[in-house]
């Protein structure tokens, strides 16, 4: 038979490294049986990442922790690119090995997250194996691995295995992203090799990770960075910090619409206003400041909810100057918006005032 494979594999060039290595144990283990192929490929990558991190370790002390355990780093970014899917995939993907004691990820700083590796566990031993090949965790024939797996299952096979691909010492992580987030007294979090009871914060880390992936698709990773280090591992404060973005998010668009734009407008929405996504970061961090290092806001929850509402009507105005001809009737929307916006503060301002001379009678 012939073929027109380009560069067929033969005896003479068989790969010698330019494979992403699967451990073996994700699959003829039972414990990962529920793990996707890619979050094994992402496990693979990350294996990669940390063998380079344990080389520049041996050799200069870098990549480890104040613990002295290894670490990498590894964006969503990054790995979404690789494997092909989004970034909000690669989140759900993390998740997974976090829950089967595969990773821990922990925040470093307000940008970074580093993340600690662990070696797949072997399965047990008289356990039944997927895969199973000679010379690598088999001691018997083929024949008799044949022959005892049509006895047991049709497509399974029992081996004594004589060597493992785990470590027999491996890690035991913490299974929770940011565990000690809650804890941390300074921007570099801690990590410990102990396993920790499951506690309140354990819970609430989890409710906020998923409050990640469920708005993935709208706020970006980088927005969650800016807001998480002052919610204390809480996941209220973290659900109410997304909340009021999205309620200043849409009393910015009732002004629009109330000023004549269409309510179905692209410009109003996440997915066509590239500058929601990109801005909305840096407009945390000003508030932020504003509310926690000058401690010049009386009323924090009311100062961010107002903040964000100017950054979402300064970014839909921004946007609609930049990517649209100023006719006559868009400057008069623009307009309306502006006066609308003046009128709001002068109601603003009237009602302190009858509250102070409330106070002062």
């Amino acid at each position: 038979m012939s073929t027109n494979l380009d560069n067929i594999m033969t005896a003479t060039n068989l790969p010698n490294g330019n494979y992403i290595p699967i451990d073996l144990n994700l699959i003829n283990n039972p414990q990962y049986e529920t793990l996707s192929i890619e979050a094994m490929m992402l496990h693979a990558l990350y294996t990669m990442r940390m063998t380079c991190s344990i080389y520049n370790a041996q050799k200069d002390g870098s990549w480890l922790d104040e613990t002295g355990l290894p670490f990498i780093y590894f964006s969503n970014e990054e790995a979404a690119a690789l494997l092909r899917v989004s970034e909000r995939k690669v989140t759900n993907l993390k998740n997974n090995l976090i829950e089967a004691d595969l990773i821990q990820v922990a925040r470093h700083g307000l940008k970074n997250y580093r993340i600690y590796v662990a070696n797949p566990k072997a399965p047990e031993k008289n356990s039944v194996v997927r895969l199973a090949f000679k010379n690598y965790t088999s001691t018997k024939s083929l024949k008799t691995v044949e022959k005892e797996s049509k006895e047991q299952l049709p497509e399974l096979s029992t081996v004594d295995r004589e060597a493992e691909s785990a470590s027999s010492n491996a890690q035991n992580l913490l299974t929770s992203t940011h565990k000690n987030l809650a804890k941390q007294n300074t921007r570099a979090t801690r990590v410990t090799t102990t396993l920790p009871e499951p506690t309140a914060s354990t819970q609430d880390m989890s409710l906020i990770d998923g409050l990640s992936a469920r708005y993935a698709h709208l706020l970006p990773e980088q927005a969650f960075q800016r807001f998480l280090p002052f919610c204390n591992g809480n996941y209220q404060k973290a659900r109410w910090f997304v909340d009021t973005i999205f309620k200043a998010k849409y009393a910015s668009t009732q002004q629009y619409i109330q000023a004549g734009l269409p309510a179905e407008a692209e410009v109003l929405t996440f997915e066509h206003n590239e500058y929601f996504k990109a801005d909305i970061g840096d407009a945390i961090a000003k508030a932020i400041e504003q509310m926690y290092r000058f401690k010049t806001v009386k009323n924090p929850e009311g100062f961010f909810y107002a903040f964000m509402k100017g950054f979402f009507t300064e970014k839909t105005r921004q946007y609609l100057v930049d990517h649209y001809q100023l006719t006559a009737e868009l400057q008069q929307t623009l307009s309306c918006v502006q006066l609308i916006i003046q009128q709001k503060n002068t109601q603003s301002k009237s009602l302190k005032t009858q509250k102070v001379a409330k106070k002062v009678s």
